[in-house]
């Protein structure tokens, strides 16, 4: 018990309405620079149409990347409750009912998932979420868009830039502790 001593113990909306606040931020701030680096991808026969506002799919990829890395972070129940807690406030901030964001972010993590076979890396199933988001495919030279498969250095650039959007939270979890709770339990 000694080495929680120090450390900030936030409740578990807190660390939501953190996540949420931070994840939202840096993604509107960094989007006109993803859309560029994407536009600018030599990997590409012609740039990508790419709106300017358009960042809800790299948004959602963000989303259930970092939604996937958090069971692996939290246990006893404490992972649910959060998710349960991020869901909530990302309804709150974006106008949209919890389970449709819900079931937004858990189809993209499916897509990303599937497309991602056989590798369980999240960072990677995350820069083909970014390719289907996107539908990419179309802008690939013709032997990638034969197959049907993002060109593998589409993916590494994706991933370089995609790693700065991921949650760190072991540090995290070194400045901050969460009290153990279930999803039932906060509940009731």
């Amino acid at each position: 018990m000694l080495f929680n001593w120090g450390k900030k113990k936030l409740k578990t909306d807190e660390v939501a309405r953190m996540f949420v606040h931070a994840t939202l931020d840096s993604v509107e701030d960094a989007w006109p620079d993803v859309a560029g680096l994407i536009r600018e991808s030599p990997h590409f026969e012609r740039p990508p149409e790419l709106e300017e506002g358009d960042a809800a799919p790299f948004l959602l990829v963000v989303l259930a990347g970092n939604l996937d890395m958090i069971p692996r972070h939290f246990e006893g129940g404490s992972d649910s409750k959060l998710i349960h807690s991020i869901l909530s406030e990302l309804s709150k901030e974006l106008g949209l009912p919890t389970e449709q964001l819900a079931e937004r972010i858990g189809k993209m993590r499916e897509d990303m998932t599937r497309l991602n076979r056989p590798s369980k890396k999240t960072i990677s199933a995350m820069s083909r979420g970014v390719y289907l988001g996107y539908d990419l495919n179309e802008y690939q030279e013709e032997y990638f868009r034969s197959l049907g498969v993002p060109n593998p250095r589409f993916l590494m650039q994706m991933e370089d830039m995609l790693q700065h959007f991921l949650w760190d939270w072991n540090s995290f979890r070194e400045q901050y502790r969460m009290p153990l709770q279930t999803l039932s339990a906060a509940v009731t």
